[in-house]
């Protein structure tokens, strides 16, 4: 679908404004410092390229997606993100970087929730798959985390580490021409994010058109995957679920319309059984990415 494909950076920019909006509006307790960390600049971050891809790509965060769906009314709910517990059950590569997307996603949620247990249980895990991923440099030998405890009622400053941590993630993959990579890791997020949304998502929802704008970038998703030159990941069950999940959608008959060009992405409106069906692909890949 070549409109959905066309405006993939738009609503890129609508997630990257959406966080911009989050660590604009946060509410500001108890006033700390962030003493022991200095919180890095944050910088635009560079565009994938692949030969597969019509343009530059540049992949949202985890932060942007999961501020995305906080500001349309996304509250924190108790049990459905991934729990800390199945850490243990990551024992391949492929296992451990996809679920340091799902962490990383579960770990924005519970802080653009306020929820402050949840975000230094899922701080906690990241930095264990990022040790095991063999990324230990990205919290500074622990610096990071004690940061982050010291400011975690300080809802601006653990947005501003959460964006460090994906920062000195795409440093390291640069860093060690590994940087296609990234894109397993926000696929895994993304389907994370989209899981969390899809809970309170109905044709009133207004959730559900935030969903509908992520569709929008799921091809430029899955050509980033494919690009990933890591023949020791296994990704091709994700590719597969991708894949499924935008055919899926694709099918709907308000979606083909977009193939009108007198036709724009927000005019798209789907049915409670649409919505059903895209949600359970959704699930489904979800579930087999945490089941590692």
């Amino acid at each position: 679908m070549k409109k959905i494909n066309n405006i993939a950076k738009t609503c890129v920019f609508i997630g990257a404004t959406s966080f911009v909006f989050a660590c604009t509006d946060a509410p500001k307790q108890n006033e700390t410092t962030t003493d022991v960390f200095e919180v890095e600049e944050i910088v635009e971050e560079a565009p994938i390229e692949t030969e597969s891809m019509e343009h530059d790509f540049v992949l949202p965060s985890p932060i942007q997606i999961a501020a995305m769906f906080n500001r349309s009314g996304l509250k924190f709910e108790g049990g459905i993100a991934n729990p800390t517990s199945n850490l243990s059950n990551y024992n391949t590569k492929t296992a451990r970087y996809l679920n340091f997307g799902v962490y990383s996603a579960d770990l924005a949620y519970a802080v653009l929730n306020s929820e402050r247990q949840a975000s230094l249980d899922y701080i906690n895990v990241v930095r264990d798959l990022s040790d095991k991923i063999g990324m230990p440099s990205i919290f500074d030998g622990g610096t990071l985390l004690t940061s982050f405890e010291k400011n975690i009622d300080n809802q601006d400053s653990i947005l501003a580490i959460l964006t460090t941590i994906k920062s000195r993630t795409d440093d390291y993959l640069m860093e060690n021409n590994d940087a296609s990579k990234e894109a397993v890791f926000f696929a895994a997020a993304w389907v994370e994010g989209m899981y969390l949304g899809s809970i309170s998502a109905t044709s009133e929802s207004s959730i559900t058109p935030r969903i509908i704008e992520q569709m929008s970038i799921l091809h430029n998703v899955i050509g980033a995957v494919k690009a990933q030159n890591d023949e020791s990941l296994d990704v091709s069950f994700l590719v597969k679920g991708l894949e499924e999940i935008q055919d899926t959608f694709e099918g709907f008959e308000e979606v083909k319309s977009l193939d009108n060009p007198e036709v724009s992405f927000s005019d798209i409106n789907l049915t409670n059984e649409e919505i059903t069906l895209l949600n359970q692909e959704i699930e489904t890949l979800r579930t087999a990415i945490i089941n590692g």
